[in-house]
This record gives C-alpha cells, structure tokens and sequence, in this order.
C-alpha cells in the first residue's frame, strides 16, 4: 500500500518510490549507483548540462551507459516523470535515437530494435535536411521531435541494473 507524501514521491513498504500513473511504484535506486533511479530492471539518469548528442552518448557511455532507448509508453511516461522531477518546465532532452547512419532508417544508440516510437504530429520531418537525432518532450504534448545533432540539450542515460 502506498501513501502520497509529495507530488510523486510515495513510501511503498519503507522504500521511497515515485508514482507514474495510477498505483504503479517504484524503488527509486533499487540495485542502482548514486543519483540513478530504477524502472524495469534498468537503471536511468538524467543529465542536467546541455550537450550535443553525440557528446551526450559519450558521457553516458563514459558511466557504462547509452543514452535512453524508450520501448513502451509506460516507460515513456518513467523518463518523462524523471525528467520532470529535475526540471519542472520539463524542457526537451536527448534520447539515443537516431538516423545519422542512414536517413529516414531510425537505429536506437544501444542497438535495441525500434518497435515503439512517439512522435509529435508532423515529425520526423528531417527539416533543413540536417535533423537526424531525437528530443522528447517536445512542444506542449511533450512528444518526440528531430533535431540537428549539434545542439545542446540535457539527456537520460540508461543501463542494466546489474542486479536484475
């Protein structure tokens, strides 16, 4: 049984969690390191510091991480949720998405197939032929948009929770 303390934080059972939708909680660090929070067997962190994506994907690598390859809508809503809690205007950040390889052929930075996708209405539209990495959070529905590589944007990180 959870009870509401703040916003999203709960006490699930003596752990803290943070609530998605309705009932579902979670541990917040579960078999996670320091200042990266549990869903699903994974490990996720957010990345405050603008970046370009391809620097973004190499600090998460630098932690043994890519950045957050997204494969359900629940999971959507997690990474939405994590990010909100560090930046209530919950401006857009990089996700590992992207067609730098090939145009059009969308490959998620971890090799994971690409079997989920939220796009904004009208995205990918590849504008300016020069917009071949992948934002969240975009426009007032908070769905995913293309963007040139080159600009900086916070990230979410994610990797195996080694413990799962």
């Amino acid at each position: 049984k959870c009870t509401f303390i703040m916003f999203l934080v709960l006490f699930c059972s003596g752990e803290i969690c943070v609530s998605i939708i309705g009932d579902t909680c979670i541990n917040l660090h579960g078999n996670c390191p320091t200042y990266w929070w549990s869903f699903n067997g994974r490990c996720y962190k957010y990345v405050a510091t603008p970046k370009s994506w391809s620097d973004a994907e190499f600090y998460c690598l630098s932690q043994g991480a890519h950045l957050v390859s997204i494969h359900n809508m629940e999971e959507e809503n997690f990474v939405r949720s994590l990010i909100r809690n560090f930046d209530p205007a919950q401006r857009a950040s990089w996700i590992g998405l992207s067609d730098v390889h090939r145009e059009g052929r969308w490959m998620w930075s971890d090799g994971s197939v690409v079997g989920f996708v939220n796009w904004n209405t009208g995205e990918p539209n590849n504008l300016g032929k020069n917009e071949h990495c992948v934002q969240n959070n975009f426009g007032p529905v908070k769905k995913w948009n293309d963007e040139p590589c080159s600009r900086g944007y916070p990230s979410v990180c994610v990797k195996r929770n080694a413990c799962a």
